[in-house]
């Protein structure tokens, strides 16, 4: 007579799943690949450079008071373990963007080296205002150069266009000399009158060859 009970001995396989299961959720979401946001990574980067903000770059250690505020900052989504080992994780990746710039590929790769510059960046070295290198420069630049880039908007339009996230060419454009200032940005008036003059004469180009298309269409088709 065969047995028809629901009830059998559990196999070797049962048991080897369920030692899986309770090994994944004691030792948490460890099968992930991302287990964090861009988000959270900018939350942790400037939870980072508030608790440090005394304390010149680059850190070295990580209190663990800090990485509790981390933590608590992540609603205690987070364990220490993974915190701990992200923030190892986002300085290598700072060490790396700073050796090889053209690993910053997007927007977020770009917020998250200027954050972490602040945490891992070199220290920076002060410079005396009458420093000879900054004599140097101002001479090697041309002159004494100028407070304010207000009188050549179509230079510093060009410049922002091409570098949007780079501020340092505004304080080197300052030490250049007034006249030499004037005569880049009148370089590029010239080159807009150009290009004006090169879209009109496209424009009556264009308009030139379809009277003669479209004319001689009409005289082939008896218009």
């Amino acid at each position: 007579m065969t047995d028809y009970s629901p009830w059998k001995e559990p196999s070797i396989f049962d048991h080897s799943i369920k030692s899986s299961i309770k090994s994944f959720l004691i030792n948490g979401c460890t099968l992930y690949t991302r287990v964090f946001s861009e988000s959270d990574e900018i939350q942790i980067l400037k939870c980072l450079i508030r608790a440090t903000k005394s304390i010149p770059p680059p850190i070295t250690t990580v209190g663990t008071s800090t990485i509790n505020r981390i933590i608590k900052r992540l609603d205690h989504r987070f364990t220490v373990s993974q915190i701990t080992d992200k923030i190892r994780r986002l300085r290598d990746k700072h060490h790396n963007h700073a050796r090889n710039r053209a690993l910053v590929r997007n927007h977020h790769d770009r917020r998250i080296f200027k954050l972490s510059k602040r945490i891992w960046g070199k220290k920076a070295t002060p410079r005396k205002k009458n420093s000879k290198s900054e004599d140097q420069g101002a001479i090697e630049m041309g002159g004494d150069g100028v407070e304010k880039l207000d009188k050549f908007p179509y230079l510093v339009a060009e410049f922002s266009k091409v570098l949007p996230e780079n501020e340092v060419w505004k304080q080197k454009m300052k030490r250049v000399e007034e006249e030499k200032l004037r005569k880049m940005d009148q370089e590029w008036v010239m080159l807009k009158v150009e290009e004006a003059k090169l879209v009109a004469k496209k424009a009556e180009l264009i308009q030139q060859q379809i009277m003669e298309v479209m004319g001689g269409n009409g005289s082939a088709n008896g218009v």
